[in-house]
């Protein structure tokens, strides 16, 4: 019998599109399902503490083997690399419009997150689990890191900015 090799790690032919619209819609719909049977607005609130809890993990994983980050001018170079990422240039479009040494402000004009929850009608469930875990993601870098948002793509306006503010 031939040996069962593993072929998990092999690259399939999918859009990011489809990939997102995959991965999300079975997510929104089995918490469709779910939410009634407790209180809908309770379950949202859960799944807010959940996703908070799952983005301050990613950053310390992250950090893990790195000294802890001391200066803005740190967390920005950490930023920057990320959303330059090939996987972040195919998700996301967007500007730098501001990079200071105390702040460092986005202009978001394309997010797939946004486009994927919209077009599944589903902008509160992903506002939830990708926009709002950025605020305790910030204090997870340092707790002089903090972000502004007054724009928001996944609620329905015209673009995201995300300003990211180093308090003294």
């Amino acid at each position: 019998m031939p040996e069962n090799n593993d072929k998990s790690k092999e690259k399939i032919e999918i859009s990011y599109e489809d990939y997102f619209r995959t991965r999300f819609n079975g997510m929104v719909e089995i918490f469709r399902v779910a939410a009634p049977l407790l209180d809908e607005k309770k379950a949202l609130e859960r799944l807010k503490k959940l996703w908070e809890k799952k983005g301050i993990e990613l950053i310390v994983r992250q950090l893990k083997n790195t000294r802890p980050i001391t200066n803005f001018e740190e967390f920005k170079a950490i930023y920057k690399e990320q959303i330059s990422t090939d996987y972040m240039q195919h998700c996301l479009n967007f500007t730098i419009v501001e990079d200071t040494p105390k702040k460092l402000a986005l202009k978001f004009t394309k997010c797939l997150w946004a486009k994927t929850f919209l077009e599944i009608n589903a902008p509160d469930i992903g506002y939830v689990i990708c926009c709002h875990p950025d605020f305790a993601m910030a204090k997870a870098f340092h707790s002089k890191l903090k972000i502004v948002r007054t724009m928001c793509l996944m609620k329905g306006d015209e673009y995201c900015d995300s300003t990211y503010i180093w308090e003294d």
